[in-house]
C-alpha cells in the first residue's frame, strides 16, 4: 500500500547475479543507482528473501511479479528455479511469470506447463533479447497453453541496449496477427512500445479488449509525450504499471510520479493495480484505506536531475547523509545513510540502523521550484542537524 492505495508492481527482475551478462550490471547500476538495490544481495550475489520483502515493503508493493529469462545471447540465462527462495518466503507478494524460448525450449508447450507448476500468473517472451518473431509458429503450443489456462502473454515490446539485441522483434503489430489465430488470448505489451511504436502499441490496446500497455522502462514524467497522439486520460485506463526494477529510481518514486500526471482518481487507482488485478489471476491487494489520495509530485527535479544530485551527495557528503539522518531523520543509532531521491516537498535516504536498512523521508522546510533551492535547504537540513548532535536544538520528531 502506497499512499493509501494497493500497489501492483508487474515488472521485476529478481536474478542471481552470476547467471547475468556484464551488460545487464551496468544497466541496474546505471538506473537504478538512486536506491540500494544490491545491498538486497548476499556475498554470493543471491537475494536474501528477508531483505527484499523488507524492501518491497517500505516501497509500498503489495505485489510484485518476478521476471526469469532464458537469453544467452543477451542478458542470460536466468530460470525460474532461481525464484523459489522468494516465492516460498512471501508468496501472497512475490509471484513469478514463466519465460520460454523457441530456440531453447521444445515441446514449447510442455516447457510453459512445466513453469506454471511454480504458480505462474503468466508468459513473458522476449523477442528482442531471444531473436524470434512474436508470431513464429514455434510459439503457437504455447499460447494454445496459455489461452486454455486464462493467462496473459506479456511480450517485450521496445527497443533494448544489450549487446546480441535484435529491435526489430520489437514491433508490437504482429501482436494483431496472433490474436486472430488466438481469439481468447490476452497480451500485455511491456515497455509500451518504446522506441518508434508508441503509437503502434497505443491503437493496439484502445482497438482490441485484450491488449494492454505496461510502463516499465518508461519515465513517468514522458508518458504523455510518448503517447501525445491519443487520448491519454482513455488510454491510460489501459495501462499495467511496472517499474523494470532494479533499473528505476526507485518503485514509490515511480509510482507518485505517475499520480503527479493529473489522471482522475479512478483510472489513477487502475493503473496502478486495478488492471494488474484484472489481467494476472489469483492476486490479492489490501483495500484501499480513507486517507488524502494527494502524492508529492517531482516538481521541477527530472529522473537526471535527482540522480546527479543523488550521486553528489552519496559520493562528497555521505558523513552530512548521516549526520541528517541521525538527528532529523527519527535514526539516532544509524551506522550509515545514502540519499536515494528526492522531489519538491522532501528527500529520502536508505539508513542502516540495527543490521536493517530503514526508508528515511524528511520533508523541506517549503515547497521547492528550482534546483539552486537543494543546496540551500540541504545545507539548513545539515547546520540544524549539527546543532541538534550537539545539543543546542530540541528537534521534533519527523512528520
Amino acid at each position: 500500500m502506497l499512499d493509501g492505495r494497493p500497489l501492483i508492481d508487474a515488472h521485476v527482475h529478481a536474478a542471481r547475479l552470476p547467471t547475468l551478462r556484464p551488460a545487464w550490471r551496468s544497466w541496474a547500476e546505471e538506473f537504478g543507482s538512486s536506491h540500494p538495490w544490491q545491498d538486497l544481495y548476499d556475498e554470493g550475489g543471491a537475494l536474501v528473501p528477508e531483505r527484499v520483502g523488507a524492501y518491497f515493503e517500505a516501497e509500498g508493493v503489495d505485489v510484485a511479479l518476478l521476471l526469469c529469462e532464458y537469453s544467452p545471447r543477451t542478458t542470460g540465462t536466468q530460470p525460474i528455479e532461481d525464484l523459489r527462495p522468494l516465492l516460498e518466503h512471501d508468496p501472497r507478494r512475490f509471484r513469478p511469470i514463466a519465460n520460454v524460448n523457441p530456440h531453447l525450449h521444445y515441446p514449447i508447450g510442455a516447457e510453459v506447463e512445466r513453469q506454471l507448476g511454480f504458480g505462474a500468473v503468466a508468459l513473458k517472451l522476449h523477442p528482442v533479447h531471444g531473436g524470434f518473431g512474436v508470431a513464429d509458429p514455434e510459439l503457437y503450443p504455447a499460447y494454445e497453453v496459455c489461452r486454455d489456462a486464462g493467462l496473459p502473454v506479456v511480450v517485450h515490446c521496445g527497443t533494448s541496449s544489450f549487446p546480441g539485441s535484435l529491435n526489430r522483434y520489437a514491433d508490437p503489430t504482429a501482436v494483431d496477427d496472433v490474436l486472430r489465430l488466438f481469439p481468447g488470448l490476452t497480451f500485455v505489451l511491456a515497455h509500451g512500445g518504446r522506441g518508434w511504436w508508441y503509437d503502434a502499441a497505443a491503437f493496439l490496446a484502445l482497438s482490441r479488449e485484450e491488449v494492454w500497455i505496461e510502463l516499465s522502462g518508461l519515465p513517468p514524467r514522458r508518458i504523455p509525450e510518448y503517447y501525445a497522439r491519443h487520448d491519454l486520460r482513455r488510454l491510460a485506463r489501459k495501462f499495467v504499471f511496472g517499474t523494470d526494477w532494479p533499473g528505476v529510481p526507485g518503485i514509490a518514486r515511480n509510482a507518485r510520479a505517475i499520480a503527479a500526471l493529473g489522471l482522475d482518481e479512478e483510472t489513477l487507482a487502475l493503473v496502478l493495480a486495478g488492471n494488474a488485478l484484472q489481467v494476472y489471476k489469483g492476486l490479492t491487494v489490501p483495500p484501499p484505506t480513507r486517507e488524502d489520495h494527494r502524492m508529492p509530485d517531482a516538481g521541477p527535479f527530472t529522473d537526471d536531475v535527482v540522480r546527479q544530485i543523488t550521486r553528489h551527495m552519496n559520493e562528497d557528503h555521505a558523513a552530512d547523509c548521516l549526520t541528517i539522518c541521525r538527528a532529523l531523520g527519527g535514526r539516532p543509532g544509524a551506522t550509515a545513510a545514502r540519499m536515494t531521491g528526492l522531489d519538491a516537498e522532501g528527500i529520502e535516504f536508505a539508513v542502516a540502523d540495527g543490521g536493517v536498512e530503514h526508508p528515511v523521508r524528511i520533508a523541506f522546510g517549503e515547497r521547492l521550484t528550482e534546483r539552486p533551492q537543494v543546496r540551500r535547504e540541504v545545507v539548513r537540513m545539515t547546520e540544524r542537524a549539527r546543532a541538534a548532535l550537539a545539543g543546542g536544538l530540541d528537534v521534533p520528531d519527523r512528520p
